[in-house]
């Protein structure tokens, strides 16, 4: 049986917000020992983290601690924006094991350094989750780098944030807090995990085949010009939707190539980077080859409330056989109250369809899931993730 509990503070003092938040914890698993403690902290906090480190020790009997600043922490209990917040969870189980690694260095090394630490630990049914810092590791060759299978191995986590500045942020392992490269651990034993990736975004018009492209450009789709295809495609747009989406188009590429029919969480987003009149060619930030579907899309506010809706009404239903454990959700910084104009608007989405689960997470600089059994890292995404006992 997994045990876990989750718990938050707002006191001021380091010491007594993080033995608040760690007695609450354990006391909503029921143990009095924990054989993991993951640990958000907004970084007014972080000058402290000795004191930090000491009182989930010594409230949680673990010596296994894991986490990262966030500028908004969350918890089952809301999200924390633009206010001071230590949020802990505790878990322990005979079922469940947990690797936690700090790792420095190039994307290559940090690979390196945790396949190294993960590699005797790795099972069927394991999860990833990193804490990268974005000064120093780009998250994508981060993801690339250690292995694209999300299927064998999802990686699911965030990039650390601090301060507004992006100036201070850290990242946690056990008693030592550090800049730069990369945290996280690594999950295995026997249980499930079903992940939702929330993107936000609105389709525009229909999905249309590449058929012609070379690495980032596509020059054709379904056998028209690039360009030409995403001019008639804008034509669809009313004044309302630029005005609601900032006036940025996304393209979306569909990562399953057996999937005719891509919906919701189908789509890998990326940013249209450039156009080229002359070839009637689009740029994007990722690599497309001939015969996938793409699909131009808008983020808006109601396009964002309507995904995550509908994602973690699939979540609860691919898991109403068996109550998850669980739950970690780690949205963009871009989200949140800036996106909807409203505080906690994903959890309570999340309560709604699972009232009672301890859900820990953070915004994030970049957010980390598969999408078509793949693994990447994305932008403005909210990703959702749940254990489950087998």
């Amino acid at each position: 049986m997994i045990r876990v509990g989750v718990g938050h503070s707002q006191d001021l003092s380091t010491a007594d917000a993080a033995e608040r938040a760690t007695l609450t914890a354990m006391g909503n698993a029921g143990i009095a020992k924990a054989d993991l403690a993951i640990v958000f902290a907004t970084i007014n906090y972080q000058m402290e983290y000795e004191q930090l480190y000491q009182a989930v020790q010594a409230n949680s009997s673990c010596d296994a601690l894991i986490g990262c600043s966030g500028m908004t922490i969350l918890t089952s209990g809301g999200e924390f924006e633009e206010e001071p917040a230590i949020a802990v969870m505790v878990l322990r189980s005979e079922q469940l094991s947990a690797v936690p690694f700090s790792t420095q260095g190039t994307e290559v090394e940090i690979s390196e350094q945790i396949q190294d630490s993960i590699q005797s630990a790795l099972r069927d049914d394991s999860l990833l989750i990193i804490f990268p810092d974005i000064r120093t590791v780009n998250p994508a060759e981060l993801v690339k780098q250690i292995g694209g299978d999300g299927t064998t191995l999802p990686i699911v986590g965030a990039a650390v944030s601090g301060d507004a500045t992006g100036a201070q942020m850290y990242h946690w392992k056990d008693a030592q807090a550090t800049e730069g490269g990369a945290a996280g651990v690594l999950l295995s034993g026997n249980f499930n995990t079903e992940i939702g990736v929330a993107q936000g975004c609105q389709p525009i018009g229909k999905p249309r085949e590449v058929t012609k492209a070379d690495g980032q450009i596509i020059f054709e789709l379904d056998g028209e010009p690039a360009l030409e295809n995403f001019k008639g495609t804008l034509q669809l747009l009313t004044q309302d939707d630029i005005r609601r989406s900032g006036g940025t188009v996304f393209v979306g590429i569909a990562m399953d190539d057996t999937n005719k029919n891509p919906t919701r969480g189908d789509f890998l987003i990326r940013n249209l980077v450039g156009i080229n009149e002359e070839h009637a060619a689009l740029a994007i930030s990722e690599e497309v080859e001939v015969g996938q579907l793409v699909q131009f899309h808008l983020r808006n506010p109601a396009a964002a409330a309507a995904e995550i809706q509908a994602i973690v009404a699939q979540l609860a239903e691919k898991t109403r056989e068996q109550v998850p454990a669980f739950g970690l959700y780690f949205n963009c910084l871009g989200r949140g109250k800036g996106l909807y104009g409203v505080t906690n608007h994903d959890i309570n989405i999340i309560q709604e369809q699972f009232p009672g689960l301890p859900v820990i997470g953070f915004f994030g600089n970049s957010e980390f899931a598969p999408i078509g059994g793949r693994n990447f890292a994305h932008a403005y995404t909210g990703v959702f993730v749940l254990c489950t006992e087998n």
